[in-house]
């Protein structure tokens, strides 16, 4: 049954969190803008819709232009990895503490019980594992000019 579980975490962790730390989230608005680019085409003989999609091509590619900027100016936030390491740490060990208890008690309603407590605990250390993924990175820093 444990090696079920952590074939599913490592399978979500490598399809959902992996892009995320790879920084491949932005291809939606990239197949959006290629898409965008290969209407223009199309509407060649209609000045207004041209106007309009020349209009919404300039925002997407505004938008994709400050994302790829804060990407590649971005730093990591040295103390949110340790804290996120740290939650990971400490979720795996009790979870391993809970699930060797039950373990030992097979066959008893305690065992159960830490059965469940240990799911508890695992689903609360990815949570805040989750979490803690959207706050690796400092904020941009604002500039007076």
């Amino acid at each position: 049954m444990i090696q079920l579980w952590s074939a599913i975490a490592v399978a979500l962790l490598t399809v959902v969190v992996g892009p995320l730390l790879r920084g491949e989230v932005s291809g939606k608005l990239h197949k959006r803008i290629a898409a965008h680019a290969d209407l223009r085409e199309k509407l060649e003989g209609n000045k207004v819709a041209l106007t309009d999609l020349d209009d919404l091509l300039n925002e997407e590619v505004k938008v994709l232009r400050d994302r790829e900027v804060y990407r590649l100016t971005r730093q990591l936030n040295g103390g949110n990895v340790a804290a996120l390491v740290i939650v990971a740490l400490v979720g795996g060990a009790i979870v391993y503490g809970l699930v060797s208890g039950g373990l030992a008690l097979q066959g008893s309603l305690w065992s159960i019980a830490l059965y469940v407590a240990a799911a508890l605990v695992g689903l609360f250390a990815i949570a805040l594992a989750a979490v803690g993924l959207r706050t690796l990175y400092e904020p941009r820093k604002q500039t007076k000019n």
